[in-house]
């Protein structure tokens, strides 16, 4: 008999490695150990469940959770059609302590070669390792089954007689109180337990001064309850991990957004990883603030790559229109492209969509050439801060179309690619460190009548904006002074009209649009 593993006292993901799995082969997924949150994108049946079912059954949780014990049968149930064998994945996770410095609970790594601890998991007569020796840690996983609220249910006049009770403990309720009412906006006073004689039990609000029970709630209310109540689940902390299947699934855009920015703060707070899934193309909104991966099938199976978003999986799957398709990072870029298109008068013959992060770039255009799209009207457009040179362009073609008889397709996919002429390179955020310069520099005398009292008072807001760490931010920073709406298109705007850099900026691109445009008439 094998000798037993030494499990680590403490583990947090870094990479699975799916090698089959329900209908995914060869997949890995990376979870970087800056990011306590990931999300995992992709469309219908892409296989983003089975991802979070395999994250679900690497830990043995000290307690039950919403699948009993995540045990592998609780997700992979076998029946007459698939009893799973030869199924399999690794897991590795990084391996380290819990530092409690105060009110701040920290992961601190073990010293290499110790800093990673790896566990294969893998069916063959029976799933190994066995349940008893997997990994100890308190994991939570939040499928679908709890959508459904008693105004839903045929049996709801089975409920109507209960006895109720303030939810305990105190401080996780108020918390659970207090996270309800900056997602859903709304006054949240209380929360309370309710219990039925058949010990069936449901939850009660206080909201705006109205008290009420789930058979009257609405589900998408009732799912970010749910979420939130595991989110604050003492058990989790620290160092915990949930998994929510589906978490934009009943929500309304602006609820989705503030419940994921709640749950960035409260998995800082409490050290949690938290992994959901999602089909929401917004979620590219928060590349900076959390791990976004993407699944789609590049035509020889699902892979996973970094942060690209909904638009480009959703072109990779639809007939493209006749129009020219330009990707570029993410807002931003896609604003620069849109103003150049206004000034060109070429907005309807372009379509300006986001791939997510710069190394995606070639995902998009093997990926269409894999599925064999034509490619010879979609440009990739980079930021121009990252992959700058030949060879590092060449490093992330070659990483998606591997092999001696993917040379043509190779330089096809190079020749697609373009990007933004900058000047200056701070450490972070180059190119609105650019767009500040270029606009600062402009020369009052040249700008319109109509134009220079506001050219004005906006050069003065961005002047006042000086040395952060993080150029990203300028835009922010500038809009809190200004309080106008899409103030990146407004400054673009004078820069493409009276600044000189412009045509250096753009150049290359805007006469590859206007070519390709000029194809379509």
């Amino acid at each position: 008999m094998a000798a037993r593993q030494n499990i680590p006292a403490q583990l947090r993901l870094k990479e699975i490695q799916i090698q089959s799995l329900k209908g995914i082969s060869n997949c890995t997924i990376t979870f970087p150990a800056d990011r306590k949150v990931t999300a995992i994108m992709g469309m219908n049946g892409s296989g983003k469940s089975t991802i979070i079912h395999a994250l679900a059954c690497c830990y043995k949780p000290r307690n039950k959770t919403s699948k009993e014990n995540n045990r592998f049968s609780d997700f992979f149930t076998p029946h007459d059609d698939n009893n799973w064998r030869d199924s399999g994945f690794t897991a590795h996770f990084y391996a380290g302590n819990l530092d409690n410095q105060g009110n701040k609970i920290s992961f601190v790594p073990t010293a290499a070669p110790n800093d990673t601890f790896t566990q294969v998991y893998a069916k063959v007569s029976r799933w190994q390792p066995v349940y008893a020796r997997r990994p100890v840690k308190e994991s939570l996983y939040l499928g679908l089954q709890t959508l459904g609220t008693l105004s839903d249910d045929l049996a709801a006049s089975r409920h109507a007689k209960y006895v109720s009770q303030s939810f305990e403990p105190a401080n996780i309720k108020q918390k659970i109180l207090e996270s309800m009412c900056r997602v859903l906006e709304a006054d949240y006073s209380d929360l309370m337990t309710c219990t039925t004689s058949s010990g069936y039990t449901f939850s009660k609000f206080t909201k705006n001064g109205i008290t009420y029970t789930e058979h009257t709630m609405g589900a998408g209310e009732k799912r970010v309850f749910e979420v939130l109540k595991a989110a604050h689940d003492p058990l989790l902390r620290p160092n915990g991990l949930l998994l929510i299947d589906e978490l934009d699934v009943l929500l309304h855009e602006k609820a989705f957004k503030k419940l994921i920015e709640e749950l960035i703060s409260i998995a800082e707070d409490a050290l949690l990883e938290i992994v959901f899934s999602t089909h929401r193309e917004s979620i590219v909104q928060f590349k900076r603030a959390i791990n976004i991966v993407s699944i789609f099938n590049m035509g020889t199976g699902i892979q996973a790559f970094p942060g690209v978003s909904a638009d480009a999986l959703r072109q990779l799957t639809d007939i493209q229109p006749e129009m020219v398709s330009v990707f570029v990072e993410d807002e931003l870029a896609r604003t620069v492209i849109n103003v150049l298109l206004e000034r060109e008068a070429l907005t309807d013959k372009v379509n300006v969509e986001l791939f997510g992060a710069a190394e995606n770039s070639a995902v998009v255009l093997a990926g269409l050439m894999l599925a064999g799209e034509d490619i010879n009207k979609v440009m990739c457009v980079l930021d121009g801060d990252v992959h700058r040179t030949v060879s590092e362009r060449h490093k992330i073609v070659n990483k998606c179309l591997t092999g001696t008889d993917k040379r043509e397709q190779r330089r096809a996919v190079m020749n697609r690619i373009f990007e933004f002429s900058l000047a200056d390179f701070p450490q972070k955020g180059a190119p609105e460190y650019n767009h500040k310069r270029w606009f600062e520099a402009i020369d009052p005398a040249t700008i319109s009548a109509e134009e220079s009292a506001e050219y004005i008072k906006l050069r003065g807001f961005s002047r006042s904006i000086n040395g952060l760490a993080d150029w990203h931010d300028y835009y922010e920073k500038l809009n809190h002074f200004a309080r106008k709406s899409n103030i990146e298109h407004t400054v673009l705007s004078y820069i493409s009209k009276y600044s000189p850099a412009w045509d250096d900026y753009i150049s290359a691109i805007r006469q590859e649009i206007i070519v390709k445009a000029a194809e379509l008439e």
